[in-house]
């Protein structure tokens, strides 16, 4: 099996989500530890699952993540005020260190330092090329600030 090469966020023209779902219906969602106690104590034991040292989101039988709702063409997170932080960055990657490689293309320099940041192309909105001002400018530093803490949504 081989494994995803994420794109350094450098090769992204721009990306929006508008709802598609695909990522909560292709990745088991992992969710850190105070996650996993919020969830649990709203919803119960049924809607997590525990496996391979993580606690996961469980998924329905049409393999989408249990808290997806439809909503015509556009499928909504039923969890959205207490979605996992894995869940508001897809299908983004970041890391203080340049762990996928390409790391001048990966780089990102902020207020607080450096980060590398990288896409996971299987993403549909994902459109690659060079860099709009927009995701310079607006989405890349709140990305960022959401992974390391600095931001909740």
């Amino acid at each position: 099996m081989t494994q995803l090469r994420l794109v350094p966020w450098s090769r992204l023209k721009s990306w929006v989500c508008d709802a598609c779902g695909e990522c909560c219906r292709w990745f088991s969602v992992p969710v850190r530890m105070h996650e996993y106690a919020v969830i649990l104590q709203r919803y119960g034991c049924g809607v997590v699952g525990l496996g391979l040292g993580r606690a996961y989101l469980r998924k329905r039988h049409d393999s989408r993540c249990i808290f997806q709702l439809r909503l015509g063409d556009r499928w909504l997170c039923g969890l959205q005020a207490k979605k996992p932080r894995v869940c508001k960055m897809w299908p983004f990657v970041v890391s203080k260190d340049p762990e996928y490689g390409r790391d001048e293309a990966a780089r990102w320099e902020g207020s607080y330092g450096r980060a590398y940041v990288y896409v996971d192309p299987r993403c549909p909105r994902a459109v690659f090329g060079k860099p709009t001002r927009y995701l310079v400018e607006k989405v890349l530093p709140e990305l960022v600030d959401l992974a390391f803490g600095r931001r909740e949504s």
